[in-house]
């Protein structure tokens, strides 16, 4: 009979290792890994369409949006997260160059997105059409710097004249963050 509840008593000791030990080995078990951030190198950026924005777009005075298409263009998948950096260029680096720079668009939260090689992300500029001569911009280009990125890639601006917001109480050029 002692030999019945030490056998009994090694059981349930060697069923509590086990149990205890099954959490232990659970967590060493590798997890999905998230793909690394997407590099400035591999996308490719472009006007697309679904905006209310017009090539040219001067004398409207309205705010106005424009949609960028963001692709993978590397051979593997990466995430964006965040507000890319926009800003409007006018004129040369031996003339001088004038610029505006958009805010984020602080209503909406930005979320992870993973994009497999080939796809795409977007984003919303908004911003407020110029038609006066005072106090607006007429860029050539808007520089664009990915979420989580220091170099940009410039897109030739095609929407005409966009009045200064930088010293705006309210301003009304901002960018959106990406999404999917």
């Amino acid at each position: 009979m002692v030999h019945t509840h030490v056998r009994s008593a090694a059981l349930v000791c060697a069923g509590i290792l086990t149990v205890t030990a099954a959490p232990a080995l659970a967590a060493t078990q590798p997890s999905a890994v998230q793909p690394a951030p997407c590099r400035t190198a591999d996308l490719s950026l472009d006007w697309t369409s679904g905006g209310t924005a017009k090539p040219g777009g001067r004398n409207t005075e309205e705010q106005v949006n424009a949609f960028v298409a963001m692709k993978n263009t590397g051979s593997s998948a990466c995430t964006l997260q965040g507000y890319p950096k926009v800003t409007l260029k006018m004129g040369t680096e031996t003339q001088g160059v004038e610029t505006e720079t958009f805010f984020e668009q602080e209503s909406e939260k930005p979320k992870t997105v993973t994009l497999n090689a080939g796809a795409t992300a977007r984003f919303t500029m908004t911003f407020l059409s110029g038609r006066s001569d005072d106090n607006i911009i007429d860029p050539g280009v808007a520089s664009v710097t990915p979420p989580g990125n220091t170099k940009a890639k410039e897109l030739r601006w095609m929407w005409g004249p966009v009045q200064r917001q930088e010293a705006a109480t309210h301003p009304l050029n901002y960018v959106s963050p990406v999404l999917p």
